[in-house]
């Protein structure tokens, strides 16, 4: 394993954090380096982060904004902000990945899939980029716990084949940022740890340095040499944070879903999250499958036609639509979008009504178009269907 970027980096990252004004402390909970503004008295030694959190989401109660700051908002701060120190600003990837490991993609350092993998010319600007992310590992989190959600931007900033002192001056700009945002210095801790990962080209270790905010996970900067066999180990910055998570923090509104719902619906978090990244998928050019990115596509489609069939689920999802074309060029237009996944929706009800009723079975078509062929050629009864699509919506 490459252990190259442990040797000395805690402690660079200690003297270099203590020359811009934070101070550090060793956590009585997990034993892990933290950083707090060198003003600020402890009440105790406490990081903050996950099991050592006894604030919860504490910032809910600090005064809130006079007007809502949207996502779109916060990006153009934060693309001025560090076009102006000479980051390239690059457009995202498609949601798709076809260069790396994963199906989908889930964080903005997935721009050097193609160089890790597949051996392609090394980028070695620095580089901004608001990356639309999937991870359907928090899916089962999103109605129960606060600040999560499958689908996100993911705001981040990406250098390759630079040194360890660059990183550090890339977190400090990021601390920069935060403060333009109203995200204050004073309110945040900063949580260092090691950890040991493998991309899929051998194990490396990553130093991390975690933002809390008043209890809340902002995002993280990881600096590591991943092992390439044909040029030696690369080294990479890769500093991001969950766009919408910091806009949460700037707006403190009592919901993380304030944020990434629209208010003029109403439903279980868990139903808008599966129509936005339902919609993420579909406009991004995903269709349904049995494999890869079309088998997401298909697990979101299916949970929302045995749950929340019959709601505004397609109202929702133009929403949505609307919501990433700020982000992603989209690749299909909305309405074949739309019809894409009003399709996969309705194939479960047009499947599960056939069953119900012993009918001749569906063709690639929505209910309404599956009922009229039902009524006009097979003279099935009208109202019986409208009973069973009534069970369906239960």
């Amino acid at each position: 394993m490459n252990k190259a970027i442990v040797g000395n980096t805690p402690e660079a990252v200690i003297n270099f954090m203590a020359e811009k004004g934070w101070s550090s402390y060793s956590c009585d909970s997990c034993g892990k380096t933290f950083f707090v503004k060198a003003s600020i008295i402890l009440s105790n030694s406490n990081c903050t982060r996950g099991k050592c959190s006894s604030e919860g989401d504490s910032f809910v109660d600090f005064p809130k904004k006079k007007k809502m700051v949207s996502p779109v908002d916060a990006v153009v701060i934060m693309e001025k902000h560090f076009a102006s120190l000479g980051f390239t600003i690059v457009p995202p990837r498609n949601i798709a990945n076809s260069d790396g490991r994963t199906d989908l993609v889930i964080a903005g350092v997935q721009m050097f899939d193609d160089i890790i993998h597949q051996n392609k010319e090394v980028r070695e600007e620095m580089m901004f980029v608001a990356q639309p992310s999937v991870r359907m590992q928090f899916q089962s989190q999103v109605q129960s716990q606060e600040g999560t959600s499958t689908s996100f931007v993911n705001v981040c900033t990406e250098k390759m084949g630079g040194g360890f002192d660059e990183h550090l001056e890339a977190v400090d700009y990021w601390c920069g940022a935060l403060s333009k945002l109203g995200l204050h210095m004073n309110d945040l801790v900063i949580v260092m740890r090691t950890s040991e990962k493998d991309w899929g080209t051998g194990p490396f270790v990553a130093l991390e340095l975690f933002f809390m905010y008043r209890g809340l996970e902002l995002g993280d900067a990881a600096y590591f040499l991943i092992p390439q066999p044909s040029i030696g180990p690369l080294p990479i910055s890769d500093i991001g944070f969950g766009l919408e998570r910091i806009v949460w923090a700037m707006n403190k509104t009592k919901s993380y879903f304030d944020v990434v719902t629209p208010w003029t619906f109403d439903g279980p978090k868990e139903m808008f999250d599966s129509c936005r990244t339902l919609a993420l998928l579909a406009i991004s050019g995903v269709k349904a499958s049995n494999r890869g990115p079309g088998l997401q596509f298909r697990r979101f489609a299916k949970f929302l036609s045995e749950k929340y069939y019959g709601e505004d689920i397609f109202q929702i999802i133009l929403h949505y639509f609307g919501y990433w074309k700020s982000f992603i060029r989209p690749s299909v237009s909305r309405v074949e979008a739309l019809q894409t996944v009003r399709l996969e929706i309705e194939r479960f009800i047009n499947l599960k009504i056939r069953e119900m009723m012993k009918l001749p079975p569906p063709r690639e078509e929505t209910t309404e178009a599956y009922f009229n062929r039902l009524v006009y050629t097979y003279s099935v009864d009208i109202q019986e269907l409208h009973k069973a699509i009534k069970t369906c919506k239960i």
